[in-house]
């Protein structure tokens, strides 16, 4: 099982959200209940500053594996953010069917 960089391990019981398709991370937040969601924007959201700027001393494509993990993850808390921070209910967001949507890749 993957890992995250030693500075945020304490991230690690969020890894089921460190996906690394968008593909899955919309599925990810169509099946996941609210209150999970808001948890885990509440979590990484406090730490996204720290996240960034870890992240920042790798280009995207040449992360080692912790750092791509963590990476994943933070893309997931930009793939709920709206859906916390302004709509506040997942039905709102689900007009297209996660199962068909396909995204670039």
């Amino acid at each position: 099982m993957p890992t995250l960089p030693e500075p945020f391990r304490d991230l690690e019981p969020y890894m089921d959200w460190s996906l690394p398709t968008e593909s899955e991370r919309i599925a990810r937040k169509a099946r996941t209940p609210m209150e999970e969601i808001i948890d885990f924007h509440g979590v990484l959201s406090k730490r996204l500053e720290e996240i960034v700027e870890y992240l920042n001393q790798y280009s995207y494509g040449e992360m080692p594996p912790d750092a791509q993990s963590l990476c994943d993850m933070a893309l997931s808390l930009v793939e709920v953010s709206m859906l916390v921070e302004m709509y506040k209910n997942p039905d709102n967001l689900n007009m297209v069917d996660a199962d068909r949507f396909v995204a670039y890749q």
